[in-house]
């Protein structure tokens, strides 16, 4: 079924005029009772549709029972508009892609359940969170972000705090505890299968780390010979900012870099 979709992507369509044009073009499935409603793919799939809504002669683009794309009317107060509504997979990504490429907007609706945002809308060069939609003017040469953005939230370290924090916690003194019985050949690792640092709890992190060295053999008991020792160091020292509170927060209600993005939601997901 995604096979047929996936081997005839549509064409570009960027504008109402060309959305009315394109649905116009296309000859409905005879002896259906929906007329109105026409593949957009291949004639014998009906994944990807287009329709004309009746009431309001926006075109919109459906794949499966969510409408994606619509493109409003000129008649309406929505004149020159677009709107997109977020459905969180590679399919529906790879055909805004199609529809639109990346000259003006393009998406990335992962399906994932990561705390941090996972709709991401590219407007221009800009991303934006759209967990819900995203409305959008269509201009020329300029397209924008109307409506349907939320800020990002991303934690930003207090430095000078988070050092006290781990001083405080005898983080440092636990660290050189571990790398010379690392030395000497006398540790040994609990969680040998797992290849992921332990996730530690704030708490838990902060009350082994103050305990002397019968927590820190806790703390060792949940680290794996399979993981870099510096990813399972980074987790806990993680756990120990939170818990002193050494994250504060700071509201981005745009990037304006890929890379900028992908830094912040890396902090996003490393601070959950």
């Amino acid at each position: 079924m995604f096979g047929a979709i996936n081997t005839q992507l549509p064409d570009a369509i960027t504008t109402y005029e060309e959305a009315h044009a394109k649905w116009a073009s296309i000859k409905p499935i005879r002896g259906r009772e929906d007329q109105n409603t026409r593949p957009l793919a291949r004639r014998a799939n009906d994944s990807l549709t287009i329709r004309q809504d009746t009431k309001t002669n926006d075109i919109v683009v459906r794949l499966y029972s969510t409408d994606i794309v619509t493109y409003h009317s000129p008649d309406g107060d929505q004149a020159n508009h677009i709107t997109l509504e977020p459905y969180a997979s590679a399919l529906t990504n790879r055909i805004i892609s199609s529809l639109f490429g990346y000259t003006h907007l393009h998406t990335h609706w992962a399906d994932r359940d990561h705390p941090a945002p996972d709709h991401i809308t590219g407007v221009n060069g800009r991303y934006y969170n759209t967990p819900d939609y995203a409305y959008i003017r269509c201009g020329d040469p300029e397209w924008t972000l109307v409506s349907g953005a939320k800020p990002f939230e991303v934690p930003r370290l207090d430095r000078k705090g988070g050092k006290q924090a781990l001083r405080d916690a005898n983080y440092y003194t636990f660290k050189l505890w571990l790398e010379t019985r690392i030395r000497l050949g006398v540790i040994e690792f609990g969680y040998l299968w797992s290849r992921s640092p332990y996730k530690w709890t704030p708490r838990l992190a902060w009350q082994y780390l103050t305990a002397g060295e019968e927590g820190w053999a806790e703390v060792v008991k949940r680290m794996s010979s399979s993981t870099p020792l510096e990813r399972e160091l980074e987790s806990l020292r993680r756990a120990v900012y939170s818990y002193a509170g050494c994250y504060d927060t700071e509201t981005v209600e745009y990037f304006d870099s890929w890379q900028q993005l992908d830094a912040a939601l890396r902090q996003m997901r490393r601070i959950a």
